[in-house]
């Protein structure tokens, strides 16, 4: 690349992002109803000490988000700055931890941002735009990519490692985040090489990530919520078996990927067939992927239009007030969508060369599994498309884990 084109590529680069800065922060603002009213009024009588002690015992362990979305939500240019920083920030953690040292940050970027943009505005709307939203996805998110890219990193500043400790207690405080981590920072021992100050490291880290998780998992307030909302939305949820539990889960898991064309998991399914075609090994495992992989997508651009009519999910508007679990079609369906993430998992573990790789196969796991818990929820459909943003997050790194060996 010659002198003229490398400047050019450096305009487009700022460009892209100070336009997408600029353009965010110009569309943002507080709604007139729901959380966002709830959190503009909540100093208003009450101290912020006594509003968090009143939420942790009656409604919420989400101390820390509550704490910093109370003090600064109306504060308008917080969040104007804040939302667009964080997408960006994400996005660049994001290639730090999949693609650095094999694709520049100068492509690296831009390719992750479009996929930030690209997730289905129904969980995008819901956890990156809606203010409360930011607070409670978008935020934690950033920080638990913070600390993930951090104990990955070969870096030796004792201040960012600090700092990356400090806000993953922000990012336990999303119950979610709080789980993906616990399962996750275990698999980063892989990559410390023995290193002792590194194991040492991600041993703190891991025991903060522990505290915050029960600070915000096993609060009273959580235990209260869980009551409330299981008479309001599901109450038959005290009945239902952990197989029936985990089946809503399914459910939110494949309704996500089968309908709305989803380009994340599309993407997913692509970045794997390219990898199979270009370094896979020529075997049995192979070109099942292959073949799954190939009907997945065809499926999903179909889907809306013929396919998924035969298909009564278990997804409803409203009330959850019963639910026929014996549906056989059903569960082809889910079966297959199943295979299909199971197959993108296990395919993309190793190469011709027969070198492992394990980071696209824990990544796209630890999300189902996150996601599949939804299902112990009663809340797990009235809280709408932001539940599955986490999935989502993890597709688009399983995806460019697989770009990453790819151009290896």
């Amino acid at each position: 690349m010659n002198a003229n084109n490398k400047s050019l590529s450096k305009w487009l680069f700022f460009s892209v992002l100070i336009i997408t800065f600029a353009i965010l922060a110009s569309k943002l603002k507080l709604m007139d109803y729901a959380d966002d009213v709830t959190f503009s009024n909540a100093l208003n009588n009450s101290s912020i000490w006594g509003f968090l002690i009143e939420r942790y015992e009656t409604w919420s362990g989400r101390v820390f988000i509550e704490a910093i979305m109370a003090l600064t939500i109306t504060i308008s240019s917080f969040w104007k700055i804040m939302i667009p920083l964080c997408l960006l920030s994400s996005s660049y953690f994001i290639w730090s931890i999949s693609l650095r040292g094999r694709v520049s940050l100068m492509h690296g970027l831009p390719l992750v941002l479009a996929f930030m943009l690209a997730i289905n505005l129904s969980i995008s709307g819901d956890s990156q735009w809606w203010i409360t939203g930011f607070y409670n996805y978008l935020l934690p998110a950033t920080c638990a990519l913070f600390a993930v890219s951090t104990l990955l990193s070969h870096s030796t500043s004792k201040i960012r490692v600090l700092l990356a400790i400090t806000l993953s207690l922000v990012a336990t405080s999303s119950e979610q985040l709080a789980i993906l981590l616990i399962i996750l920072i275990p698999f980063l021992y892989l990559k410390s090489e023995n290193d002792r100050a590194k194991n040492a490291t991600i041993h703190i880290a891991y025991l903060v990530v522990l505290l915050g998780a029960a600070l915000t998992l096993l609060s009273p307030g959580s235990y209260n919520r869980f009551q409330a909302e299981a008479f309001r939305y599901m109450p038959q949820i005290f009945d239902m078996n952990i197989f029936q539990k985990s089946i809503i889960g399914v459910d939110r898991l494949v309704e996500n990927i089968a309908t709305g064309r989803n380009y994340c998991f599309i993407s997913g399914c692509l970045s794997l067939i390219f990898f199979i075609v270009r370094k896979g090994k020529v075997n049995t495992l192979s070109r099942l992927c292959l073949t799954v992989s190939i009907a997945a997508i065809l499926l999903c651009f179909t889907s809306d239009s013929m396919y998924m009519r035969e298909i009564k999910y278990l997804t409803y508007e409203g009330r959850f007030y019963y639910v026929d679990f014996s549906n056989i079609k059903v569960y082809c369906c889910y079966l297959f969508y199943l295979m299909t993430l199971i197959c993108m998992a296990a395919g993309s573990i190793e190469d011709i060369g027969e070198e492992r790789d394990y980071s696209a196969f824990i990544t796209l796991m630890a999300g189902m599994l996150v996601t599949v818990a939804i299902g112990l929820s009663p809340t797990a459909y009235a809280s709408g498309g932001r539940v599955l943003y986490v999935f989502n997050l993890c597709l688009i790194v399983y995806t460019l884990f697989n770009i990453r060996r790819i151009v290896k």
